[in-house]
């Protein structure tokens, strides 16, 4: 089990966090629903973002990304590498993919793992 008091340090060396704090955010998907999860960017760095589901099959993506500047990029796959330019709040949107596989109704999270730079 981790200590908190690791956790918390983390959080506070992180340059990108979802808006909650934190690195990981736990959702439940609903078939036909576009999941919308928030990201503080708190100073310019790259990241991963990473949905996690219990079997690798489900059907979800990273839909889009939509920086402070209300631009959006997108369509992604169930991994984000991208070099966050600007402070402020993001968000990305999560969905199925309509093209291929099933619907998709159950648990999945979202994780950020920062300092990506290269």
């Amino acid at each position: 089990m981790k200590d908190k008091s690791q956790d918390t340090e983390l959080h506070r060396q992180s340059g990108i966090t979802f808006l909650e704090g934190g690195l990981t955010h736990k959702m439940e998907k609903k078939s036909g629903i576009t999941d919308t999860i928030f990201i503080s960017v708190h100073k310019p760095d790259s990241a991963h973002i990473i949905l996690e589901s219990p079997t690798n099959t489900a059907n979800i993506r990273i839909g889009q990304l939509f920086s402070p500047n209300g631009s959006a990029d997108g369509p992604f796959g169930k991994v984000l590498e991208y070099r966050f330019k600007d402070t402020g709040q993001y968000y990305i949107t999560v969905s199925e993919n309509l093209m291929v596989g099933d619907h998709y109704n159950g648990a999945y999270q979202v994780r950020i793992i920062n300092g990506l730079s290269k």
